[in-house]
């Protein structure tokens, strides 16, 4: 199998040894003994369907096993596509940085995703430093140009959709947003998928207030409410709270300012003195955005 480094064998090894199994235990009848003592020596790779088989005899999944054999630490890929997908996009020199690693992955490989996160990297810096929104654009349009032409999305464009989806027209968001969550709908169960719906959500929110679609905002926000109340999470319902009332009461509303006092009521009460302050500037951003 080409996807996995020459250490399989010894790892294979080292895992069994260590839960105690026997060989004849991993082959269970599927696999030859000769064929598997072969594998272990990285004699021979398996075949797909003898490294599920292995898989699940070793009770593991295929990330576990990877992340395992690159001596407990995610691939370089996989560390780029998480400092991306857990970064603050505000932060330039971060965005800088993880651009700079994702330039120098791409010397000694080819990868559209790597090439992806460079273009919304530079898009996420242009929007910190000036706010240029079409320039932004510009360094998207590559790819949502690669992303629309394809057959479906799986996990890793649906995580691509989400971190641009804030530089769409939002009529263009709105139908973009609901093709992705439609997609997500075929991961259900899924603990990756289901966070990904969610931060969508809350993204779609986030444009519909800035582009004054309040009554649209109230809608979607009353319908993220009770979830954020059943997953028991503070922060998501802050900023339901937040958001929901910076509608209503642009909509004239008194009902919004007594939400937006709770919301920043309760993340005192957690006393999560650096979530106060992303709050705070939210608050201040969709204040200057609807004062244009």
């Amino acid at each position: 199998m080409d996807n996995h480094s020459a250490g399989f064998g010894k790892t294979l090894l080292r895992i069994r040894n260590n839960k105690r199994y026997s060989q004849q235990y991993m082959a269970e009848n599927k696999i030859h003994q000769s064929t598997y003592s072969k594998m272990e020596r990285d004699l021979i790779e398996p075949t797909l369907g003898n490294y599920r088989h292995l898989l699940s005899r070793l009770d593991m999944s295929d990330e576990e096993l990877q992340y395992i054999m690159n001596d407990y630490n995610h691939s370089e890929k996989e560390q780029l596509l998480t400092a991306f997908m857990n970064l603050s996009f505000n932060d330039v020199a971060l965005l800088e940085e993880l651009r700079e690693k994702a330039r120098n992955y791409l010397k000694g490989h080819a990868d559209y995703i790597i090439a992806d996160i460079i273009h919304l990297t530079d898009a996420l810096i242009i929007m910190a430093k000036s706010g240029d929104v079409v320039g932004a654009r510009k360094e998207v349009r590559p790819v949502w140009e690669r992303l629309e032409k394809l057959d479906g999305w799986y996990l890793v464009e649906l995580r691509m959709i989400n971190a641009m989806l804030f530089l769409f027209p939002i009529d263009e968001a709105i139908l973009i947003s609901g093709t992705a969550l439609a997609q997500i709908q075929k991961y259900a169960g899924h603990p990756s998928a289901s966070k990904i719906a969610v931060s969508l959500r809350y993204n779609l929110c986030l444009l519909l207030l800035k582009n004054g679609r309040y009554t649209e905002t109230i809608t979607r926000i009353n319908e993220l409410i009770p979830a954020a109340k059943e997953a028991g999470s503070y922060r998501h319902l802050c900023v339901c709270f937040l958001r929901k009332g910076f509608a209503l009461a642009k909509t004239g509303n008194p009902e919004g300012q007594l939400l937006i006092d709770q919301a920043f009521r309760l993340i005192e009460a957690a006393d999560d003195p650096a979530f106060k302050v992303n709050l705070e500037n939210e608050y201040n951003l969709l204040e200057e955005a609807a004062s244009k």
